[in-house]
């Protein structure tokens, strides 16, 4: 999808907080995940489709727990649109009925192309489950900007601001949240009984302390109160005890239904353990807290001595999409920027023409709304060049920081005839836990000739002048400043995995606390043609990827694959040569290696001698 700035119709929605009282004495809030102070754009896939656009409302959020939505406003400008429906559920609904949907509310056609206000005629309770708000529209031709790019976005990515799937170009749900585009332009009117003082702390990951020493924390937390907030004081809960209470100030105040960040202090054990605590937020602006949600429950770990982390990023690319030239910059930056500790996959799934395609069956299972986009130790869904904001670097960064929890290493070595690789790997943790272990082959230097190796360019559009400097070879006047790319050489590809027909098949492990343990695995180099010819074997790689339960990659490795028959051929195979055959010193043809001197037959023509130890 591609952003599109909307410049002949903006919508001009309230920003103002609107409150009134009913004649039960209940109030009526607006609340949406953005307002109106902020430039629009416009989001499509640049085709007649059908869209549907959503936002979720936790169950526990500090402005929208408990309370009831009375009537949802959004904006639709787009001239073909048609069908117009508004709807609200309990869960994501996988087609919009009755059956799936708690409520359903055809929009007229003449409510579009401005400010679009549709009361519920049963008012719906936001549950302890939470609530999905959405809207979908079909676009009959996409005939101008305003059609191509439909969605109403603003503001800045927040996780359940932007949920969007279409008919045929988006099949499945997916949170756009860190791919730059914002949040969906679209708000609820709240009504129910609003306390002055009422925050809830965000959930937040795993808190890492080492031991004796105090760690601060910078967590998120929803306003839902009336007064605006300054301050939060707050206890740590742990192993039924709770500490003192604390005081932190926000760096900025949070209006009603806003999200601050507060910096809080965890006290940290004296000894290595994992455990479970829980922050409550006590007090707001020095008053009582009145949220009906004050706690959330995360896992401290405090760690003797920290292990760092090597970091994987997959990347969903093809030659076939053309903003994946950015991906493949983006990819090579971090190459580049993080050396060692970036172990690159590079997953050719978005067009089976792509020489490189690796089917979906045979790798892990990872969810991606669109390409070129990533995920960093498959956490949230960003873009492989800007990532959550500007620079993927930032992103990268911030996962490394994490320590692990365990230790890993990893060889492989490749067999003498060239078709398959062993893989070790060796882990060990800090804590006693279970861990599934994924191996994958990965390639570099890969390079062919032929449409089904050509990367699609959409940057041609633009000249090099306008883009990014490293952008730049992509644009009109650069060095691949075409549509369709050729030449381009490809590093990090996924080549193979422990995956087939869906299933892991490297296993579980189970993991004590300081007790070495090792696994090994067989991975099969592809056989395709047009793929086989380009892979280099001086330029294999083996990685071994430690997944916990909660599916996130906790460490992983990578290493050089090594050759077992000391072939030379990766030494004489050019950049578009393959073998083609081998063959004794007395003519006979050879099926595989074989100890000694072979001939072997390139496919540029070339015969040259191969000694194989």
């Amino acid at each position: 999808m591609k952003r599109h700035i909307i410049v002949s119709c903006l919508l001009l929605l309230a920003t103002a907080i609107y409150a009134a009282t009913t004649s039960s004495g209940e109030s009526q809030k607006w609340w949406g995940y953005v307002s109106d102070d902020t430039e629009k754009f416009g989001v499509g896939v640049s085709q007649a489709d059908t869209y549907h656009c959503a936002i979720f409302i936790p169950g526990k959020h500090a402005a929208a727990a408990g309370k009831t939505i009375k009537t949802i406003r959004f904006g639709l400008i787009a001239p073909n649109a048609t069908n117009v429906k508004v709807w609200v559920s309990g869960i994501l609904p996988t087609s919009i009925d009755p059956a799936q949907t708690s409520e359903i509310v055809d929009v007229p056609d003449s409510k579009l192309g401005k400010d679009i206000e549709v009361d519920l005629p049963m008012p719906f309770i936001v549950s302890s489950t939470g609530a999905y708000v959405g809207y979908s529209f079909t676009i009959t031709k996409a005939a101008t900007d305003d059609d191509k790019f439909p969605i109403i976005v603003t503001g800045d990515d927040t996780p359940n601001a932007l949920l969007l799937r279409t008919g045929k170009a988006i099949p499945s749900w997916g949170d756009y949240y860190g791919n730059g585009f914002g949040g969906l332009f679209l708000q609820v009117l709240l009504e129910g009984t609003f306390a002055d003082y009422a925050v809830t702390p965000d959930d937040f990951g795993p808190v890492y302390s080492k031991v004796s020493e105090n760690v601060t924390a910078d967590i998120t937390v929803t306003n839902g109160g009336n007064v605006s907030l300054t301050s939060i004081d707050y206890t740590v809960t742990t192993d039924g005890v709770t500490g003192a209470e604390q005081h932190a100030e926000l760096s900025s105040a949070a209006a009603f239904g806003k999200t601050g960040k507060v910096s809080v202090t965890i006290p940290t054990a004296s000894s290595q353990n994992k455990k479970e605590s829980t922050l409550t937020i006590t007090k707001v602006n020095g008053q009582a807290n009145e949220a009906v949600y004050k706690s959330t429950t995360f896992t401290l770990y405090s760690i003797s001595e920290f292990i760092d982390r090597n970091v994987v990023v997959e990347e969903f690319t093809g030659t076939g999409c053309g903003w994946c030239p950015r991906g493949l910059v983006g990819m090579e930056k971090l190459r580049e920027t993080f050396g060692d500790r970036f172990v690159g996959i590079g997953l050719h799934q978005y067009n089976s023409s792509d020489a490189m395609y690796i089917n979906p069956k045979n790798y892990a299972r990872i969810s991606f709304g669109g390409a070129p986009s990533c995920r960093i130790d498959r956490g949230e869904e960003i873009d492989p060049y800007y990532g959550t904001e500007n620079d993927i670097c930032d992103d990268f960064r911030a996962e490394m920081a994490v320590p692990a929890l365990a230790t890993i290493a990893v060889s492989g070595t490749l067999n003498e005839d060239a078709t398959k690789v062993d893989a070790t790997a060796t882990v060990q943790a800090l804590f006693d836990e279970s861990y599934s272990l994924e191996f994958v082959l990965i390639g570099d230097g890969l390079k062919g000739t032929g449409a089904s190796w050509n990367q699609a360019n959409y940057y041609a559009q633009y000249s090099a002048t306008q883009l990014p400097a490293d952008l730049a070879i992509f644009g009109s006047g650069g060095t691949y400043g075409q549509s369709s790319v050729k030449g381009w050489v490809f590093n990090d590809v996924a080549l193979a995995s422990s995956y087939a027909n869906g299933s892991n098949e490297a296993g579980q492990l189970t993991l004590t606390a300081g007790t070495p343990q090792e696994a090994a695995y067989t991975l099969t180099l592809p056989t395709s043609t047009k793929l086989k010819g380009a892979i280099k074997t001086d330029q294999l790689y083996v990685a071994a990827l430690l997944v916990d339960g909660n599916g996130r990659i906790a460490n992983a490795a990578k290493a050089k694959v090594t050759n077992e028959g000391g072939t030379a051929v990766s030494a004489i195979q050019s950049a578009d040569a393959a073998v083609v055959a081998r063959y004794s010193l007395d003519g006979r043809q050879l099926s595989a290696p074989r100890k000694g001197l072979n001939i072997v037959k390139l496919s540029d023509g070339r015969t040259v001698k191969v000694l194989v130890k």
